[in-house]
């Protein structure tokens, strides 16, 4: 079957019909599965929850799920946790300048990738302001994770929105099981100085932890683009009976990192200048067990994000040549009416504040049922003099209100049914009825396949429906503004959905194969374009960026993990993860004039192949020996360079780490590692054409006491 001629329409018809047709005809074969039982099916299978809210056995999740453990995360030698994500079939992780990063499923992306949810043991970080994830201002670093589920493809209908081509649910060390304090220190490559320290403890019914670091590079030696970020955590739970647990999470970050333009050879054109961040966040989580086994979670969590950039002064852009053919005094009189007096050197400027309120209930009211429904009302304000230039207001506001549920059905030992759906209303556009439907068959005890059709909306952001920035100039030029961007009218973005899974599991070596093929059309999705004043007598230059629903693109192909764990003393480990993604699609990207669109196909928008390999040894109980390998095809993303003649084609990366642990006593030992990244040299282009990943080398010293 060739899945790239049936249209969004046809994919759901399909996605039902054989999810209807494998219903039947495995419910009609329930009288051959009584030589099974629930313990025999699924002995040593991982649990997940991400998924759909529900505490599932990995085989019976409607959809694939990548779990990035303790293990991986220790052989990885990852300094970030972007560099995680390397280990995950179909994602792409990229350095857009040295301290910037970014994380994307299936390609299709700029500098700011905007279409998968992530969060920190439930809590969304996605930031309103910038449509993203600002990595280096979470609060948390790799050390305090204790695993990572992904979901890869769209998990809308459980997380909402943000969760469009998929999720990441970060989760951090539980302080009831850990005890002591840690310390971490590394330097290394480009200037790095890094210092971590956590202290676990338990004081009567309260477990904690409390976290804090200074993390600090120089950036690269061309560009100088350095960052500094200091933190502080403190997580923890209190049980002050059987029934009742809160969790709490609160933090805060506060530093500096360079943004500029690495696609510039010219260091004075790409224009790299400190963009300062304070942050912090507070969550909390009270659950409590009902008398039926059912459980209810309410949760109030919080995020603010504030950004600061440098300003240029009237003397500065006139040095620069920046102000065209206007004098100091008339620079000066624009940035009076614009920017109070200044000009900002960066569009990272702003201020965010996200407030969540939900709640939660899951409840198991036959051996063959689970369910839960839950719903969230999310706040959001933003502000910036930059991105959001409204002479009448300070702060945009938005409400956005989900409800959601799911069912798992045990139809037979060998069939798992989920059905899950949400219901988003956005105050700017309204609702949307996102849903999933999934069956899971057993062929045998260690192996399973899974069939699954999804159709879900994507509400645009705050900052796509309402982003405006112009300049006027009507204090030297009556009447005259130039337009730079508008928000324009934008309506969701749809995706269907169709996967098939296979998953085989080895439950005595804890190794598994997880294979999905998928189909995935994206229609009415928003990249912005270009347009033409129609009345260009009265703007600067007559054309302007405008947000639209103006592109539309297929992702089919399949990806696959192997993961081999020998349980010898050893512990060798071997994981490799392939992906083929073959997109293709329309973006229209303006006009020129406005008769003439800029159709631009969607081809290599996202690497056709990516690839990635770890393997580990423990030659000793106290040491490690990892590599790992990663590779990605030529992407021309929609920001960055744009040609197969700019530098970067593809890539390889290898990386070495090395480390042995030394037994000081009962209750302390010292870690030493080294950790080379790009261990061969092969210098590569990152997203930007200039933005060179040569051969980085770290140490890294640990005590835990």
């Amino acid at each position: 079957m060739n899945l790239s001629v049936l249209s969004g329409k046809s994919i759901r018809t399909l996605g039902w019909f054989l999810t209807a047709t494998f219903s039947s005809a495995t419910l009609a074969v329930t009288d051959q599965a009584s030589d099974f039982t629930e313990e025999d099916l699924f002995i040593d299978i991982p649990q997940v929850i991400s998924a759909t809210h529900l505490s599932q056995k990995l085989t019976e999740a409607p959809a694939a799920i990548s779990i990035i453990d303790q293990h991986m995360i220790e052989a990885s030698g990852a300094l970030n946790i972007p560099d995680l994500f390397r280990l995950v079939p179909g994602m792409q992780v990229f350095h857009v300048n040295t301290n910037k990063m970014g994380v994307t499923y299936h390609g299709v992306t700029d500098d700011f990738p905007s279409r998968m949810e992530v969060m920190i043991n439930g809590r969304s970080i996605y930031i309103p302001l910038l449509s993203t994830v600002v990595w280096e201002t979470i609060g948390i670093t790799v050390d305090d994770i204790d695993y990572i589920e992904v979901v890869r493809g769209s998990n809308v209908p459980t997380h909402g929105s943000n969760a469009f081509l998929g999720a990441i649910n970060i989760i951090t060390k539980y302080p009831v099981a850990e005890s002591g304090t840690a310390v971490k220190a590394t330097t290394g490559s480009l200037g790095t100085k890094n210092v971590t320290a956590r202290h676990s403890d338990t004081v009567s019914n309260i477990s904690y932890t409390l976290s804090a670091g200074s993390e600090k590079n120089d950036g690269s030696d061309y560009y100088n683009d350095g960052a500094h970020n200091k933190f502080i955590t403190l997580s923890g739970s209190l049980t002050p009976n059987l029934s009742d647990t809160i969790h709490f999470d609160v933090g805060a970050t506060k530093g500096y990192a360079y943004r500029g333009d690495s696609d510039k050879k010219d260091i004075d054109d790409a224009g790299f200048t400190p963009r300062e961040h304070l942050s912090n966040f507070q969550d909390i989580r009270w659950s409590r067990v009902l008398e039926d086994q059912s459980e209810l979670q309410l949760r109030y969590s919080h995020n603010y994000l504030k950004l600061e950039t440098e300003n240029f002064t009237a003397e500065e852009l006139v040095a620069n040549g920046d102000a065209g053919p206007f004098s100091v005094a008339q620079v000066q009189a624009i940035l009076d009416a614009n920017y109070g007096s200044v000009a900002p050197k960066d569009t990272e400027r702003g201020t965010a504040q996200t407030h969540t309120v939900g709640f939660l209930y899951t409840t198991n009211p036959s051996e063959e049922v689970s369910a839960v429904i839950g719903s969230d009302l999310i706040h959001e304000r933003v502000k910036s003099d930059v991105l959001l230039q409204y002479p009448d207001k300070d702060w945009i506001h938005g409400n956005r209100w989900q409800l959601f549920g799911n069912v798992q059905y045990k139809a037979t030992d060998k069939v798992t049914l989920n059905a899950g759906a949400m219901f988003e209303e956005s105050s700017f556009i309204g609702g949307a009825a996102s849903y999933r439907t999934a069956l899971n068959y057993a062929l045998s005890d260690v192996s399973t396949i899974r069939t699954a059709f999804s159709h879900a909306h994507r509400m645009p952001s705050l900052l796509e429906t309402n982003r405006r920035a112009l300049i006027d100039y009507s204090a030297i030029i009556p009447g005259t503004t130039d337009l730079l961007n508008l928000p324009g009218h934008l309506d969701s973005e749809e995706i269907d959905t169709f996967e098939l899974g296979f998953f085989y599991i080895w439950p005595e070596h804890g190794s598994h194969f997880d294979l999905r093929i998928f189909y995935e059309d994206i229609s009415n999705a928003t990249i912005r374009s270009t347009k033409i004043d129609p009345a260009p007598e009265d703007t600067f230059d007559g054309d302007y960026d405008i947000g639209q629903n103006n592109s539309e693109w297929t992702n089919q192909g399949a990806e696959f993990q192997f993961k081999y764990a020998d349980p010898s003393p050893h512990k060798n480990t071997l994981i490799f993860n392939y992906s083929y993604n073959q997109t293709r699609g329309i973006w229209n990207r303006g006009a020129y004039p406005e008769a003439n669109p800029r159709l631009v196909p969607i081809n290599p928008i996202s690497p056709l192949h990516t690839a990635s390999l770890l393997l580990s040894t423990k030659p000793t109980d106290n040491s490690l020996v990892a590599l790992t390998h990663y590779y990605m095809d030529h992407a021309e993303w929609i920001e960055g360079f744009s040609n197969k003649n700019s530098g970067r084609t593809n890539y390889t990366r290898t990386d070495l780490k090395l480390s042995n642990t030394y037994q000081l006593d009962t209750h302390s030992e010292l870690e030493l590692s080294l950790i080379v990244q790009n261990l061969f040299d092969s210098e590569y282009a990152e997203f930007y054409s200039n933005n060179i990943f040569g051969r980085r080398t770290y140490l890294q010293l640990g005590l835990t006491f």
